[in-house]
């Protein structure tokens, strides 16, 4: 059963975060961001998490500017439900936000190009999208 809690578990998102990095090859990141900064980085934001048959697996946190999904990998392909009261929740928060992808999140690229949300940069190597409510989401 999966299902939205009314907070992430910041721990969970940051071990998402970690096993993303390291099969990125890019695990020196988490020698720079700690759990213990990430944690208190986020530990105010309104956030919403994701649970799979009673175990968190990921959630949305939205800092007031940017919005960060995570999902623990073995969870990848079960979530996916969730996506759609999430971003429901996240638009009840604001009109709209940034999203950061890395350029070899293809599953993610292709999904923001099928919706059609805006490119607007990038940032150490990783494209910066403009999220908004669709049309039908709000």
């Amino acid at each position: 059963m999966l299902n939205l809690t009314p907070r992430a578990d910041l721990g969970v998102m940051y071990e998402a975060d970690v096993a993303r990095y390291k099969a990125a090859g890019k695990s020196e990141i988490t020698g720079v961001v700690t759990k213990e900064a990430f944690m208190r980085f986020y530990q105010g934001c309104p956030s919403v998490g994701f649970r799979r048959d009673g175990r968190d697996i990921g959630g949305l946190i939205f800092d007031g500017e940017e919005a960060h999904i995570a999902v623990l990998p073995e969870h990848h392909g079960y979530w996916g439900m969730l996506l759609k009261p999430a971003l429901d929740w996240l638009f009840s928060q604001t009109a709209e936000a940034i999203v950061e992808v890395e350029r070899d999140n293809d599953r993610c690229l292709r999904f923001i190009r099928h919706v059609g949300w805006e490119r607007v940069g990038e940032r150490g190597g990783a494209l910066l999208f403009r999220l908004v409510a669709l049309p039908g989401t709000r």
